[in-house]
């Protein structure tokens, strides 16, 4: 076995941070000390694109139609390295006293005609619905 480096620790260090693993296939997040499976929800999001360029989410709407305004971005990455033809931006974002993570995909697409086309889509870990241990029969 390998000793740790700074590196591949960091990176056991950021993962175990996010307390996001995935186990069997399926992605799992830890919240108030339970750990539930979860899937990647898409979203609508009202955005400001200022003149800089910078994409700033004002409205965050929930499949079933609840909108929301976002009171604060309480902290944002840029988009990390590409895999598998997408990169991802984080927002850490509160509305109504929650705060959650706002994900923004970039997806390059090449046309039938050979030029590029890019897909922008929001998405948040949304919590399956699926019953507690003590609660199955």
């Amino acid at each position: 076995m390998r000793a740790p480096t700074s590196q591949n620790h960091s990176l056991f260090a950021l993962q175990y941070a996010n307390m996001r693993s995935i186990i069997g296939g399926m992605e799992y997040r830890q919240t108030d000390g339970k750990t539930r499976r979860v899937h990647k929800q898409y979203v609508d999001v009202v955005a400001r694109i200022l003149a800089g360029g910078q994409v700033v989410p004002v409205t965050v709407c929930w499949v079933d139609g609840r909108c929301f305004t976002i009171d604060e971005i309480v902290s944002s990455t840029g988009f990390g390295l590409t895999v598998h033809g997408i990169r991802t931006a984080t927002y850490k974002v509160r509305f109504g006293g929650h705060t959650t993570e706002l994900y923004l995909e970039e997806q390059a697409r090449e046309r039938p005609d050979g030029s590029q086309a890019h897909l922008m889509r929001w998405w948040v870990w949304a919590f399956d619905r699926t019953l507690e241990s003590g609660r199955r029969r």
